[in-house]
């Protein structure tokens, strides 16, 4: 009898919620069969929520000003039940979901994922792409330490650059001619407000396109498909084929929500292992701040640094926008009817040097103190350098705190910056402490403010000024 009951009741309310047409339209659907790892979508989804609750109650205790903010931040990891938890959920989901849109954008793109009839998916996925970037730009600032203040005025002076609109841009983050009480709750109105609607508003309508275009199905990956029409008529012959199709629930929804529960016990485990990020010391407008971008940005840092110092703004102003008409552009440029990894050379070649760039130039970053490549021995001494006992501790610390990582000595080591002991004019003591503090602005160089005692800046110094000395007589 309760059976029964419980069962007219699921049917009443399946009746009155309307929700029959939705289970026969999105559950009850056939749909061509798909690998396992086509589930990063789903993934992705269940990042996002994750983000979404684990914001809601962040936002409960966390104080958008400049006063409070990184008091509540410090508050909410120290002292909040559980908020240490909550804030590690939100930043592992964080950095997790950046690293699987970069695998969903590479499957997609050596599966042939943007071919017709799926452009609309593919472009706005593009936007889905961007505003994720974005948004994971802008919580990091919220913590409003050292490292968000040298991010806020990177992309400040990025969006100064823009022509005609930047210092619009600039004004409108700011709230005013500089930085101050206007601009942290501009950017929390726009990261808890503005790009989730955005983003709710994308995934909604992707999810949309893909229940309607479906996935790239079995047999276009196997042979060339020359019009949306024939597409269409492949998909639908896969998904009502015993072999090639399935219905999606259970079986499509089981094997999505298992990546998708994968990669959430992977962001429960660096919580638990790792904790939340990093706090550096609190933002601080006046004295400089040395950057210490994200995780999985530093590839990015890394390759903007090792270019030339003249082409490192151009590129980080350039690539972001490259990059976003290269996506948009690829569905009406490459017109190849080869779907599936194993037709599309070409993109199988494209991917892999772009994983591989990736991931050296991320060990490069995470290995290096600075940008290049990092040397844990001493330069050498120049020939006919004596040093003083100060001088040679100066040598030791030179190497202990990365300086030769990018800096060369008379010739010998890293060529990434300048020569130090053959610069053009004799530098004074003076001079040479203040290129530490202080670098000049076109110099893609960390300010050394604050991570140097006296002492030890003192000990480099000397070191310096011995092997210029020597090298200028």
């Amino acid at each position: 009898m309760a059976g029964e009951r419980l069962k007219e009741i699921a049917e009443w309310a399946l009746d009155r919620f309307a929700v029959k047409p939705i289970e026969k339209s999105l559950m009850d659907r056939r749909v061509a069969k798909g690998a396992w790892y086509y589930g990063d979508g789903a993934a992705l989804f269940l990042l996002f929520n994750v983000l979404l609750f684990t914001g809601a109650f962040l936002s409960l205790s966390y104080n958008p000003s400049m006063e409070g903010a990184y008091p509540s931040v410090r508050y909410i990891t120290d002292n909040q039940t559980l908020g240490w938890f909550v804030r590690g959920l939100h930043y592992w989901s964080a950095g997790l979901m950046v690293v699987m849109l970069v695998f969903h954008l590479f499957r997609q793109i050596l599966a042939g994922g943007y071919k017709s009839p799926r452009e609309g998916t593919w472009l706005i996925g593009v936007l889905l792409f961007f505003a994720v970037i974005a948004t994971s730009l802008l919580g990091y600032v919220l913590r409003w330490d050292e490292r968000a203040i040298y991010g806020l005025r990177v992309a400040l002076n990025l969006l100064y650059r823009v022509p005609l609109i930047g210092e619009s841009l600039v004004l409108v983050v700011q709230g005013g001619p500089h930085i101050g009480s206007q601009t942290l709750p501009r950017i929390y109105a726009v990261h808890v407000i503005f790009v989730p609607l955005l983003l709710l508003a994308l995934i909604g309508y992707h999810m949309y396109l893909v229940v309607m275009h479906g996935i790239t199905g079995p047999t276009e990956r196997t042979r060339p498909v020359a019009s949306s029409e024939e597409q269409r008529r492949l998909y639908k012959a896969d998904a009502l084929s015993e072999e090639r199709g399935e219905t999606f629930f259970p079986y499509t929804a089981a094997k999505s929500g298992a990546m998708a529960g994968v990669v959430f016990l992977v962001v429960l485990v660096l919580t638990l292992v790792l904790g939340p990020g990093r706090l550096y010391p609190e933002a601080n407008l006046v004295e400089p701040s040395f950057p210490v971008e994200e995780w999985w940005w530093s590839w990015y840092s890394a390759l903007a640094a090792l270019l030339p110092p003249r082409l490192a703004t151009a590129f980080y102003l350039g690539f972001p926008v490259v990059l976003f008409l290269f996506l948009v552009a690829l569905p009406f440029l490459d017109r190849s009817p080869r779907r599936g990894l194993r037709n599309r050379p070409v993109a199988v070649v494209f991917v892999s040097i772009c994983v591989i760039a990736i991931l050296s130039l991320s060990s490069l970053r995470a290995r290096s103190p600075w940008t290049a490549f990092p040397r844990a021995e001493p330069p050498p001494v120049p020939d006919g350098v004596v040093l003083s006992p100060q001088a040679e501790q100066g040598r030791h610390l030179f190497a202990q705190f990365g300086c030769n990582s990018c800096h060369p000595i008379d010739g010998h080591g890293a060529q990434f910056a300048r020569d130090l002991a053959a610069t053009r004019n004799v530098l004074s003591h003076a001079e040479f402490r203040r290129y530490i503090l202080d670098p000049p602005e076109a110099i893609a160089m960390p300010s050394y403010a604050g991570r140097l005692t006296d002492e030890e800046l003192n000990r480099i110094v000397d070191f310096l000024m011995h092997v210029q000395i020597t090298r200028h007589r």
